[in-house]
């Protein structure tokens, strides 16, 4: 097993559902929210994740994948105000890095806990948490979960989702970091033997006519624009889109609509939000 495809240490494992949390209805549409949130930080340099939950509440999702999540406080605090189940992907080893102990120098708090979550109104049986490649200095992941939406007891209708952070830096090494990441996820959460729906989000730091779309496309999954642009960043005056919602296989979806949310203030990214009809297998 190499060094990218071994499993990362959660900080947070599966929270079981918050006080009061009604139980949902499992529904034939889905309404996916990707969602960058910049650590809570807005473009006013404030922390607020209030209104970072305000933003998700307002588009109503089934399930959220977001990035840059601080640490496991913060995604545990983003399930309450949202009353979402809630799940950490930590992008480092809990651990600090053995180079910080050789050369005797303290450790930054951004090099321990911070990594991608997972806000799901349904309940959900976690998969798996992968290193993925980087050429920079920061450290990313892909995390996975099943959701089961059948309506029928006894019956299950499963779908996968996923949702990671792709290399950020306009490099040889970051573009090469970022298909080998599309290898991991392929080779760790998916089978298209397993008849069952996918979904993935996440801030993949590609534009959507990159070699990286490209090949997850040749890979089976779907990007639908309905011939608009959907530029997500920089939040205040978006120039290019980098976040995405994708689904495979295309006979499981039906893509109904696909937007980016104008919140210019609460991050340095804008919301992408798809809302798909799941397609029976009967």
């Amino acid at each position: 097993m190499n060094t990218f495809q071994r499993i990362v240490p959660l900080l947070l494992i599966f929270l079981h559902p918050i006080d009061g949390m009604l139980a949902q209805e499992t529904p034939s549409t889905l309404r996916i929210l990707s969602y960058n949130i910049h650590y809570g930080v807005g473009m006013d340099g404030k922390k607020d994740l209030a209104r970072i939950a305000d933003v998700i509440k307002a588009t109503d999702p089934d399930i959220v994948g977001l990035q840059e999540v601080a640490d496991s406080t913060m995604m545990a605090t983003l399930g309450r105000l949202t009353n979402m189940h809630n799940i950490l992907g930590a992008s480092t080893e809990k651990e600090a890095p053995n180079l910080y102990h050789l050369l005797d120098i303290p450790v930054p708090d951004s090099q321990l806990h911070y990594g991608d979550g997972i806000l799901s109104k349904q309940p959900f049986a976690y998969v798996g948490n992968l290193s993925i490649p980087s050429a920079s200095s920061s450290r990313y992941e892909a995390m996975c979960i099943d959701v089961d939406f059948s309506k029928e007891p006894g019956k299950k209708e499963i779908v996968r989702f996923i949702t990671t952070h792709f290399d950020y830096l306009e490099t040889i090494g970051s573009e090469m970091a970022r298909k080998a990441a599309v290898a991991v996820i392929e080779a760790a959460f998916v089978d298209d033997k397993m008849d069952m729906g996918y979904i993935l989000t996440g801030d993949l730091n590609a534009t959507p006519d990159s070699e990286v779309l490209n090949l997850l496309e040749h890979k089976g999954w779907v990007k639908e624009d309905f011939g608009k642009e959907l530029p997500t960043v920089p939040s205040t005056a978006p120039r290019k889109q980098i976040d995405y919602v994708l689904v495979r296989p295309k006979k499981r979806w039906k893509i109904m609509d696909i937007r980016v949310i104008y919140e210019p203030d609460a991050s340095d990214h804008l919301p992408i939000l798809m809302t798909l009809e799941r397609i029976s297998r009967d």
